[in-house]
């Protein structure tokens, strides 16, 4: 099925998934650039440096990618292909969160100095991405951009699925994924109803016992 509704070639700019997502990639770069400026001064090269380096490029690519795949995934010819590779972003997005987390838990001898290192990660978890505390270091931000990321691309990837669903076009893997979410949902309807009934027939039990009692029965 070709996506008519995308007549603008460019319409993936308009969305605010693509303009969070090209936000990042900016405070990315900002951000690893710094790495590596951090270890030249400090070590004055050698293996620390290349490892920082390897370190940029990863995390570099990962947020390229988490862009890209929106804009290539826009421009397919059907919402299917569309779905596919917004769960591409979705894996190079989760990539670089996991690198900002090592580099939060200072698995990075270079950057030690960094700020943000050493957080303790329960607190990082528990910050909220939206408003953004702009009073935060880069790396922690650069961590909830990548949570925030996570929240918009899996919404508009269920919108897809939703718009699939109501033309009976849903792939064969998503129909059995969601086969199996009903079927466990009506298996927690079944226990709980068996939970209620289970109840019920013990209040019935006792209230049986008592009103024996009352009539001098037992």
């Amino acid at each position: 099925m070709t996506l008519s509704a995308h007549s603008n070639p460019y319409g993936y700019r308009e969305l605010l998934v693509y303009t969070k997502a090209e936000e990042m990639q900016k405070a990315c770069a900002s951000l690893t650039n710094a790495f590596v400026e951090r270890v030249k001064r400090e070590k004055g090269g050698g293996m620390g440096l290349k490892t920082i380096i390897a370190l940029q490029d990863q995390m570099d690519r990962s947020a390229r990618s988490v862009k890209q795949n929106i804009v290539e995934g826009w421009k397919r010819n059907s919402t299917q292909e569309y779905h596919q590779f917004l769960g591409f972003s979705l894996g190079a997005n989760a990539e670089l969160e996991e690198d900002c987390n090592d580099v939060i838990k200072g698995m990075y001898k270079g950057i030690k100095g960094v700020k943000g290192v050493g957080m303790p990660m329960g607190e990082v978890e528990k910050l909220p991405f939206y408003p953004l505390d702009t009073h935060l270091p880069p790396l922690v931000k650069l961590k909830l951009r990548c949570k925030e990321l996570n929240m918009l691309l899996g919404k508009l990837q269920r919108s897809l699925v939703a718009k699939m669903s109501s033309e009976h076009r849903l792939p064969l893997v998503e129909m059995q994924r969601q086969a199996l979410a009903r079927e466990a949902q009506n298996d927690k309807w079944i226990q709980r109803e068996r939970e209620k009934w289970e109840k019920g027939d013990e209040r019935g039990k006792e209230k049986g016992v008592g009103d024996k009692r009352e009539k001098g029965l037992l």
